[in-house]
């Protein structure tokens, strides 16, 4: 079940409840880093995708002077169709900030490699809150289980 919330000026949809997260991740988000990684995966993402379903999720406020980045990602260019991540970010972050001050957008939590607080999800929700100065955003968290 979904629930909206407000930080800093912001709304987000949210899940509470972890098991509810946990499907959350392991359906919908995991095809769309499937996709995402179609032709390009390499060690570290199959690691990470092999290991959603031994993670807890939850659902925390984070510092986003916390929340580390994946260079890998943000390096990213594929030059058979010349598209360069950090010029895609640039373009959606602007259509995002404009969205969320015009009518008031709602977003969904980022979402976190809990050990490190490395950005797996939300790349684009992580740089427009960053340039609203939001300080703080709901986010995901997965955990290794013990």
């Amino acid at each position: 079940m979904t629930t909206l919330r407000a930080l800093h000026g912001v709304s987000y949809w949210v899940i509470e409840d972890p098991s509810e997260i946990a499907e959350l991740i392991n359906s919908n988000v995991r095809k769309e880093w499937e996709t995402d990684m179609a032709g390009h995966e390499d060690e570290q993402d199959r690691a990470w995708l092999d290991g959603l379903r031994r993670r807890t999720w939850s659902l925390e406020t984070v510092n986003l002077g916390d929340v580390r980045l994946n260079e890998r990602t943000m390096d990213y260019r594929d030059r058979r169709t010349g598209y360069v991540f950090r010029k895609e970010l640039e373009k959606r972050v602007r259509v995002m900030k404009d969205q969320l001050g015009r009518f008031g957008m709602v977003i969904w939590p980022l979402v976190l490699r809990g050990e490190d607080h490395l950005l797996m999800d939300g790349y684009c929700r992580f740089h427009t809150l960053l340039e609203l100065n939001a300080g703080e955003a709901y986010a995901y968290l997965g955990r290794l289980k013990p």
